[in-house]
């Protein structure tokens, strides 16, 4: 079962998704140490991604709430908060809703910037990740391999993301109206993480006269000699601030960069400068706070002359709607594929029992061959049952996709079973007796007639009440058809 939650810009604050991200590089350590722990280890794989703008975490799971509070719990425990607020936090959904906002956050559609192109290589990495860590599965890896493909189709294929759209150059461009035209002018970036390369490339691009950097961990020196700029310690930020017309604030470390005495300094001199330079004044400084959590210390947000923007002040002019709607197309196509690329697996047990059992056939008559007659007659009989067999299932094998794509492929499975007897329901693992199957039978119809069940993401909190009714229903079928059998 694919099961997807999470955190996002567009749901939450940016304060409370700074609280509920906080120790996310140690999640994937704890949802280890919990599934292993639980007596169902109920996640057989999972995928986790933290970006200043949300944290996510696909699952393929055999048992939804199991997984569920698996999650919440590593959660709590990596951000300090409790797992009850985790719970008003994050919401969950499942299968096609799920991989449904995959693509469409692969994409870039579901972005503050609507194409933004970092988005991606946030995805890319993170499935990169837990590849290389053996944390994916099958049905993840088409997930994610799936919503990568589509996304790549949609940014050669529409305007979507062609331009490299990214938050920093459009919180630049919304800059500008204050800064003037950047070019000929001084700019600052503090960091030296992919946002910080995005910025330093993009003010290249615009021609900027001077671009420092400052970096607190001691990069700042190797960053600007492939950057074009120019090394800044702390002491010499002061002088550099009152010269520069923007500042990009986007290194992400938790502690403050751009100190309030600095820019009160800094204020200062510039005002000396100004009354120095009549003709040539610089306007305000533009500051523009890019991390999750801010760089800046937070009285220089009201020094007069300083005008701040952060994540949340950053909009864009959606793009042409016919692009973001044929994008959407491609997005619904893609998912379409998953989907049915996820029932033809459920096949492959009933696939490779069939293959098996005419394999074994061919074999015992090539053996019989063999004990009459030299290798020469038994090279021309292998090559010719060879042929036989690829004939023979062809039929059933495209059969096979066929149903898939209906959502019949239970139907093969059954004829499978009836004409081999192979056992393809999870290993044996589900009783097939009469009883057993009008439960399953009887629990699916109250499901699908639950009108409190989610048919769209929903905060856990209210997820696990409005299965209560159903978790209750349940469990008094299953006590009903035990007495009966």
């Amino acid at each position: 079962m694919l099961i997807a939650l999470r955190a996002t810009h567009d749901r939450l604050g940016l304060d409370a998704l700074e609280r509920i991200t906080r120790g996310a590089d140690q999640l994937d350590t704890i949802i280890e140490r919990l599934n292993e722990s639980h007596a169902e280890q109920p996640l057989s794989g999972w995928v986790t991604m933290a970006t200043c703008n949300r944290l996510e975490i696909y699952l393929d799971a055999d048992l939804f709430h199991e997984a569920v509070d698996i999650i919440a719990l590593a959660v709590a425990e990596a951000s300090g908060l409790s797992q009850s607020e985790v719970e008003d936090l994050l919401v969950a959904d499942a299968g096609s809703l799920s991989a449904q906002h995959m693509f469409t956050v692969a994409a870039g559609l579901n972005s503050q910037v609507v194409g933004e192109g970092e988005i991606n290589g946030q995805v890319r990495a993170s499935f990169s990740e837990a590849l290389a860590e053996g944390r994916t599965t099958s049905m993840l890896n088409d997930l994610f391999q799936g919503a990568l493909r589509t996304a790549k189709n949609i940014s050669h294929r529409t305007t979507i993301g062609a331009a490299g759209r990214s938050s920093v150059t459009v919180a630049i461009d919304q800059a500008e109206p204050t800064t003037g035209p950047l070019t000929g002018a001084r700019v600052i970036v503090v960091g030296t993480g992919a946002m910080a390369r995005i910025a330093a490339s993009d003010l290249n691009r615009r021609g900027v006269a001077r671009l420092d950097v400052l970096s607190g961990s001691g990069r700042a020196k190797n960053f600007a000699t492939t950057h074009n700029a120019h090394p800044l310690s702390t002491d010499e930020m002061p002088a550099a601030l009152a010269a520069s017309s923007l500042v990009v604030a986007c290194s992400g470390r938790g502690t403050a960069q751009i100190l309030t005495q600095d820019v009160r300094d800094a204020m200062q001199l510039r005002e000396l400068y100004n009354a120095e330079h009549a003709s040539a004044k610089l306007g305000e400084l533009v500051i523009l706070d890019m991390s999750l959590t801010s760089d800046l210390e937070e009285e220089v947000r009201s020094i007069p002359g300083v005008r701040v923007l952060g994540l949340k002040d950053i909009s864009a002019d959606a793009s042409d709607q016919e692009e973001i709607e044929r994008a959407q197309e491609m997005i619904n196509a893609g998912v379409g594929r998953f989907e049915l690329r996820q029932q033809i697996r459920r096949l492959d047990p009933a696939v490779s029992a069939l293959r098996r059992s005419v394999r074994a056939e061919i074999e015992r008559e090539i053996e019989g061959v063999r004990n009459n007659h030299d290798e020469e007659t038994v090279k021309v009989v292998e090559r010719a049952l060879g042929r036989v067999y690829k004939r023979l299932l062809h039929s059933p094998m495209m059969r096979a996709q066929e149903l898939a794509r209906e959502g019949e492929g239970q139907k093969f499975m059954s004829a499978v079973h009836t004409l081999f007897g192979v056992d393809l329901e999870q290993g044996g693992r589900v009783p097939n007796d009469p009883a057993s199957i009008q439960a399953r039978e009887t629990l699916r119809d109250v499901a699908d007639h639950d009108q409190d069940a989610p048919a769209h993401a929903m905060p856990l909190s209210e997820i696990r009440d409005a299965f209560v009714d159903y978790e209750e229903t349940a469990t008094v079928i299953e006590e009903e058809l035990k007495e009966k059998r």
